[in-house]
């Protein structure tokens, strides 16, 4: 392999593979993803992890090291960028869990609170207080601005639909003077059935997530097999090139199988 080949390869890996905005979550309607500093700052850390690749071949190619040494680059870069993908769809699935179970307490909260007798606005103020999730709604309270509008902005979070259907509530009890506890009521109630349907979903693809795993760490078996055996698939694996290159491409290509399931399994669980 060429300095001048290896340097293309790794330069395209790393571009390909860690693009200036994780697409798949934007597909799953993670806002942080499609604009703001939050997608700015992670846009930064992928370019900086494609260029320290790049510049991790290319001083390879300058030292004269061989063809191993920029596989192990090329695989680190690819892998590291896999890695991020499915860390990234962990978290998502985690905030979405958040944001929605922080949509029921506010409906829960903001029902006992005006069935208690407190006026609307106080009520907003004292349930949404400890929430750093509604800082908007919680402002738009304190300076009596337009809390349907807030709990709207707050709606865009991944997971906080919910809020959307508080804010037509808002709306509706505000215009006709119906009793706003008992339509927040039926709202908790509501969202917990999806709660409960999303739960479902989740312990059905448990199975799939988890054959993913353990199809992902077999090969970690085989080649302890093989050891057992006395067949050395670890020096072939680690002191040839083309060990070099199976196991750099068997490891990008069990990450992507993991990803590649989370991606279906988010998509389901939206």
């Amino acid at each position: 392999m060429t300095g001048a080949a290896a340097a293309v390869m790794l330069s395209c890996s790393a571009f390909l593979l860690v693009p200036g905005r994780d697409a798949s979550l934007a597909r799953l309607g993670d806002p942080s993803a499609i604009g703001g500093s939050t997608a700015s700052r992670f846009s930064r850390q992928q370019r900086r992890l494609g260029l320290l690749g790049t510049g991790g071949v290319l001083l390879v190619v300058w030292t004269g090291g061989g063809g191993r040494l920029v596989l192990i680059v090329i695989a680190s870069v690819a892998t590291l960028a896999v890695v991020r993908k499915v860390v990234g769809l962990w978290r998502l699935r985690h905030t979405r869990q958040q944001h929605r179970r922080a949509a029921i307490s506010l409906c829960d909260s903001l029902a006992a609170e005006l069935r208690g007798g407190l006026p609307a606005l106080s009520a907003v103020t004292r349930s949404c207080h400890d929430s750093s999730d509604l800082a908007p709604v919680l402002s738009a309270a304190r300076l009596g601005a337009d809390i349907p509008a807030a709990l709207r902005t707050c709606a865009t979070a991944p997971g906080a639909d919910g809020l959307r259907a508080v804010a037509a509530a808002w709306e509706v009890a505000a215009s006709s003077g119906a009793a706003l506890a008992g339509v927040l009521e039926q709202l908790a109630v509501s969202l917990r059935s999806d709660e409960d349907a999303r739960a479902e979903v989740a312990a059905t693809l448990g199975p799939p997530r988890a054959t993913a795993k353990m199809l992902a760490g077999l090969p970690l078996a085989g080649i302890a097999m093989g050891e057992s055996m006395g067949a050395d698939p670890v020096s072939f694996l680690l002191g040839t090139s083309w060990g070099l290159g199976c196991l750099s491409a068997g490891l990008v290509l069990a990450l992507l199988g993991v990803w590649w399931v989370e991606l279906l399994a988010s998509s389901a669980e939206r």
